[in-house]
């Protein structure tokens, strides 16, 4: 599993036209091949917004960072100081501190609890 954090400050972008191209976005950020979920990211103190992306595997982060779609976020007038960042997912130790939400398969069988 792969990890891509992307970041950006809004520029001449209020945030209810940000949440809007968001909203029209998000079909097509839902449609990328090997995308497993895509968390929005927004700090409003400081303008600042991203997306945090996770992928099945180091072939679909590569496609997707290659692709028309993350050219046109790094690209757009309205998003400064972009930053894009490219992990690698420590399974082994996630599995062990998701207690509200999966994001790789569980180590125990039993997980989720019941009541969760």
């Amino acid at each position: 599993m792969h990890a891509i954090v992307m970041t950006f400050d809004l520029v001449d972008m209020t945030p209810e036209q940000y949440a809007q191209l968001s909203a029209e976005l998000a079909p097509s950020f839902a449609a990328l091949p090997g995308l497993l979920t895509k968390i929005w990211l927004t700090d409003a103190d400081r303008g600042r917004c991203g997306g945090l992306y996770l992928f099945e595997d180091d072939t679909a982060a590569d496609g997707f960072l290659k692709s028309a779609l993350a050219f046109s976020v790094a690209q757009n007038p309205h998003f400064a100081h972009f930053t894009a960042q490219r992990f690698t997912v420590d399974q082994t130790t996630t599995a062990e501190t998701q207690p509200k939400i999966m994001v790789v398969p569980a180590l125990d069988p039993g997980w989720p609890q019941e009541g969760w």
